[in-house]
This record gives C-alpha cells, structure tokens and sequence, in this order.
C-alpha cells in the first residue's frame, strides 16, 4: 500500500506539513494494526503524530499514544486518494487576483471549499472540523500577503491595507505616514522614502516594531567607548524606526534601505542585519502577527476542540519558522541573526508565544 500511495502522487510526500517517508518502506512498519505511513512535521512535547492507514477501511488517521498507552487517533483523511488531494490543495493555494489581507481572506475561504470538495466524507464524519487541513490552509495562504516588488522597488508591494492590519493585529493602532519635513536627509533609497510617507508604519502598543506616533525620525547616536570602538559605528546618524524585542532598536540604512538592529549588549553578538528592507520587515512582522493571533484563538478554543491527537498551536509553532525564513532567507542566515536568537530563547517559549 504504501508503495502505491507514492507513485499515485509523490507530490505528498514531505508536503503539506506531512512526512510520509515511512509510506515507502517494505515492508510497511505496523503500530497497533495501523501501517505506519510517516508523521506530521510539526510536533508538541509527545513528539510529531504518527501518519497511519487503516488497511481494513483505507481511512487514514494522525495517531498518538494516550496517557494510558492506548492509541488515539484523529481521521485525516478516508482514504489515501483523498489524502493525496488533500495535501495537493494546501500545496496548490493559487492566488486570490490581489495581495494583501482580503486577497489571503479570500485564499482561505476558496481553500476550506476545495478541502470539502477534495473528501466530503472527512467532513462528513468530523463535524465540519476536520484535524490538520484548515491549519494547514490558513499558514499556508499568509504567501499571498504582499506581492514582489518590481525592479528597483522594495522587495515586496507592501499594500496600506497590510499596515493597518499589521496595526490593529492584537488590539487598537493606527498608521503613522511620515511628511517629508519628517525624514531626515539621509533617506535617499527612493523606494524606502516612499514607502514611509505613502504606506507608512504601524503605530499599536502590542506590535513588535514600536513606532513613535509623532515627531521626527531621529538619528542614532551609539555611546562612544574609547577603549573598544564599536564595529557598529557606521551606524551613527541612521534614522531609528522604533524599538524591539530584548530593548534593541530598529535602524534603517537610508541609503539602501537595508534595516539593522543596535549591538545592545556590547558583544556583538546579534549580527546587525534585521531584514533586507522595510517592506520584507513589515512583511515578515505582518506574518508573524497574524501566526501568533491564530495560535492564540486555537488555544482559547482548545477545550472546545473535538481532537484528541491534533493540537493546532503545534502546527503554527511548526510551520512559524518555514513562513518567516521564505520571506527574508538572509534574516536567518546564521545563529547569530536576530530570528535564530528569538526561536532558540527557551524563556520565550515558542517562537509564536
């Protein structure tokens, strides 16, 4: 069986936040009476869920020893035809006709229809609330929040209605535009210099980028150290943009674009580089957000959850770092860049908590 399921559509294998490696050994590993067709690739405590098939029925389940050692298990799919379409439907997410939050809105609901289409019998027999799929959908159709830029522009067509999202993401905010008499001189990178006085920041009390609601941007000026010069120096004079995480600030290279963090502890440490530029940064914190706001309302909504093998935050948690390091690969080039530092910080917990 699962030597067929492969050649019936290799597309699954490794996609759509499922590993079906184990789907082509011979023969086929059997956990109690269930063949063993991979895992999800995502996981909690217990480890990653197991991906297992029914050879009686051909239904497909996620499956996880209870705390009594008896196995649970979720439905995944009827059959492994289904599976296969399944997994064919988050992978094959086509755009909306525009980027932004209404065009990934409107991702998500054509990607719920094609799931219902794609196994009407899962539906059937979950209550409408299949495990995995809708997850799946909703990480996957953030792509859609911001088009590429066009040549010589800013590397993604981050849209107002992005930054206003961005600003109302965890409660109230607003969008800071910059007049002209606002910038200082030394923003000459032209796509930058638009994107701040046409699309503007977030200003909100809950987003990571802490934005000033008034008043000029001011140039940074790094405490002078006569016995260790700062590698950091040539920072002096960039325009800050706001505050961050772990009491850095936000500079922006005005005359690239670029967007780097401070060396506040001394050391060196955190590489200077944030993002590419300011669109990838509103990007990546727009996707940021909006993971964290999902796995918040699944973990309020845990109790109400008719599963007792999937946990929805696992699948946010797994898929965070994929959906980040697809929009600025250099942000995570290294242990030393800030994302990296962010996902390793155990105090933190997971990236999205």
């Amino acid at each position: 069986m699962g030597r067929e399921l492969l050649a019936a559509g290799g597309s699954c294998w490794g996609r759509a936040y499922l590993d079906l490696g184990a789907a082509g050994e011979e023969p086929p590993r059997v956990v109690e009476g269930f063949a063993l067709l991979g895992e999800a690739c995502y996981e909690g405590w217990e480890g990653p869920a197991a991906v297992l098939l029914d050879g009686a029925s051909g239904a497909v389940f996620l499956g996880r020893p209870g705390d009594d050692g008896a196995l649970r298990r979720d439905l995944l799919a009827s059959s492994t035809a289904c599976l296969l379409a399944l997994a064919r439907v988050v992978e094959g997410l086509g755009g909306a006709g525009e980027y932004g939050p209404a065009g990934v809105a409107e991702v998500v609901e054509t990607g719920r229809l094609l799931l219902r289409e794609a196994d009407p019998e899962l539906y059937r027999r979950t209550g409408g609330r299949p495990a995995h799929w809708e997850a799946a959908v909703t990480v996957r159709a953030l792509a859609w929040g911001a088009g590429p830029g066009g040549a010589g522009e800013s590397a993604y067509a981050v849209t107002p209605a992005l930054v206003a999202d961005l600003a109302t993401a965890e409660g109230e905010g607003g969008v800071r535009r910059f007049g002209e008499d606002e910038l200082p001189a030394n923003v000459t990178h032209g796509p930058t210099r638009r994107l701040l006085t046409e699309v503007g920041l977030p200003v909100s009390g809950r987003c990571v980028l802490e934005v000033d609601a008034e008043g000029p941007l001011e140039g940074y000026e790094p405490e002078d150290d006569e016995e260790e010069p700062s590698e950091r120096a040539y920072q002096r004079g960039f325009p800050v943009l706001g505050g961050w995480m772990y009491e850095f600030d936000v500079l922006l290279d005005g005359a690239t674009g670029r967007v780097e963090l401070t060396d506040v502890w001394g050391d060196g440490g955190t590489a200077a580089y944030l993002h590419r530029d300011l669109s990838a940064l509103l990007y990546t914190l727009w996707t940021f957000h909006r993971l964290r706001a999902a796995r918040e309302e699944a973990y309020r909504a845990r109790e109400e959850a008719p599963w007792s093998v999937f946990d929805p935050c696992e699948l946010f948690d797994g898929a965070a770092e994929e959906a980040l390091r697809a929009i600025d690969p250099e942000a995570f080039a290294s242990e030393e860049h800030f994302w990296p530092i962010r996902i390793d910080d155990g105090h933190m917990g997971s990236l999205l908590e």
